[in-house]
């Protein structure tokens, strides 16, 4: 109960902009998660891809983008169930929409026998969210 009390401290003295960030990439992140794992991938793409339909362009701050990359591990991190590198990335993605300079890449690993996927973001072969991955993946899926 210490770490929810402190967590609740710390919430309570951000900034408003902040405590609403943080609660829309919650929310975000929740349907996400719910999406990934009640239907289909390909059901699930298209139900996403619909959400950046009519999109107008747009360009982000430097400081916006990490406000949010922030706020998406912050929530993924204190979230009572596991999120891993697709729902952040997905979620990443859906916050920065409008800035097509911003490509989600899935890739794999099939090195030692074992498969091995991860998600990330970036912009200008810059990882934005998602970490380096420590061995070669091999692309299967970039959404600009």
């Amino acid at each position: 109960m210490k770490n929810w009390w402190k967590r609740y401290k710390k919430f309570r003295i951000l900034t408003w902009s902040d405590k609403y960030l943080i609660i829309r990439i919650f929310f975000y992140i929740c349907l996400i998660k719910l999406g990934l794992v009640f239907l289909p991938f390909h059901k699930f793409r298209h139900w996403f891809n619909q959400l950046f339909i009519g999109v107008s362009p747009k360009t982000y701050s430097d400081a916006y983008v990490e406000k949010v990359v922030w706020a998406v591990k912050a929530v993924s991190y204190n979230l009572p169930f596991s999120i891993l590198c697709l729902p952040q990335a997905l979620a990443t993605k859906y916050l920065l929409r409008g800035d097509f300079m911003y490509k989600l890449t899935i890739g794999v690993n099939t090195e030692n026998q074992s498969f091995r996927a991860h998600a990330w973001v970036e912009k200008q072969q810059q990882i934005i969210i998602g970490d380096t991955p420590l061995t070669a993946y091999v692309p299967i899926w970039i959404w600009e």
